[in-house]
């Protein structure tokens, strides 16, 4: 038995200073106030000397850092690596290849997740393309797409040993949209994303199920005032979560408030989009057979375009908190809460029966301890030693 006592632990409901969180078999057994929760004898005590105690954060949109790809090998690398950035679970993102890149891929991640090093948890697979509009290609080479159908999803899907939990595609693509009904039936979360869909198509989505949204604002059909086009809709339909990336590069602090005030923190999923390159000093890289470029907190491309996000998800709670405003218990909930809920898991809460997956924040928001259904994975203390 653990117990996280001494600090400023958020809840659901209320924030409990000084609170304490008890911990047994990587679940969470009591969380209460400082003079309602009794600490065993026998429970090892992670004082956390006044600090935020947090949900872990849970990133369903991330292609890798540090040097190194989730779509591949790379993949035992990010899950070590992440908890560093508080994040305790996550899905390894792909991005479009040629396809039987794409195959090898998958097949390398699934060795990973058979036996995965200690770490964060990956979640599964979130396929990103090869399914996309040419029209919204953003960093991704159109050469690449293909058109969705059932039986090559299923390809890739066999490739993952069923490990893809998210597709995003373009639904407008040759009947793709055909697919979602199959898509969720197969427990698949589908996502329109670099879609050049209209407000008409997107509605049409919707009612088949579709649910969530792919880096919202970016490679997708924008907000006009005679066609609401895959952002209007975004925001139109509450029955869409909207993915944020929140670093301040990809969508300016007033427009990530504006999302956030038509959606309410409920309906939006923080996630980073990192690039394998994040983290990394600015220089030139390669990703996807191309010349990136990290400079001044961004990595784009030689012709401008963002090529993912050199920040990872602690940023984007930071941001939330001093770009955008929000208090900290509010900014939570689109990093915790919302892609807990999305995949159906029992994380992303400070509450009796929830994984105990759960981040120690400093007083500048930044992670100091980190722990995945309970056992410790990144401890700054001793990483500075």
């Amino acid at each position: 038995m653990k117990a996280i006592t001494n600090g400023s632990v958020y809840t659901p409901d209320q924030v409990l200073a000084p609170g304490t969180v008890l911990i047994e078999e990587g679940r969470i057994t009591s969380v209460g106030s400082a003079d309602t929760v009794t600490v065993p004898p026998e429970a090892e005590v992670i004082d956390a000397e006044g600090r935020a105690v947090v949900p872990g954060f849970i990133d369903v949109h991330m292609h890798g850092l540090m040097g190194h790809d989730a779509m591949g090998p790379g993949l035992a690398h990010v899950i070590r690596d992440l908890p560093a950035f508080g994040v305790t679970a996550f899905l390894g993102t792909t991005l479009t290849l040629p396809h039987d890149e794409t195959l090898a891929g998958l097949e390398a991640m699934v060795k990973v997740l058979d036996a995965p090093p200690p770490g964060a948890q990956c979640l599964g697979i979130h396929l990103e393309g090869p399914f996309l509009s040419p029209t919204r290609p953003g960093m991704a080479t159109s050469d690449w797409f293909e058109p969705l159908a059932w039986e090559d999803f299923q390809t890739f899907q066999q490739a993952a040993t069923g490990c893809i939990r998210m597709l995003t595609f373009a639904p407008e693509v040759n009947g793709a949209m055909a697919c979602i009904p199959r898509l969720i039936e197969a427990g698949v979360v589908p996502v329109i994303g670099h879609s050049d869909a209209t407000f008409e198509q997107v509605a049409e989505a919707v009612q088949l199920g579709l649910s969530h949204a792919t880096h919202t604002f970016n490679a997708m059909r924008p907000l006009h005032h005679r066609e609401p086009g895959v952002v209007g809709a975004v925001m139109y339909f509450d029955e869409i979560v909207a993915e944020l990336i929140a670093d301040g590069v990809h969508v300016h602090p007033a427009v990530m408030a504006i999302l956030l005030r038509v959606k309410g923190v409920e309906r939006v999923a923080l996630v980073s989009d990192a690039a394998p390159l994040a983290g990394l000093p600015d220089g030139k890289y390669e990703w996807e057979h191309k010349p990136v470029f990290v400079r001044d907190g961004s990595c784009r491309l030689a012709d401008g375009t963002i090529a993912g996000a050199h920040a990872l998800l602690d940023s984007g709670v930071r941001n939330l908190v001093n770009l955008v405003g929000l208090p900290l218990e509010q900014a939570l909930v689109p990093a915790t809460r919302v892609p807990a809920d999305v995949l159906g898991l029992r994380k992303g809460r400070l509450a009796p029966g929830y994984d105990a997956d759960i981040v120690l924040l400093d007083s500048e928001l930044r992670p100091a301890l980190t722990l995945v259904g309970s056992k410790i994975a990144f401890d700054r203390d001793l990483e500075q030693k």
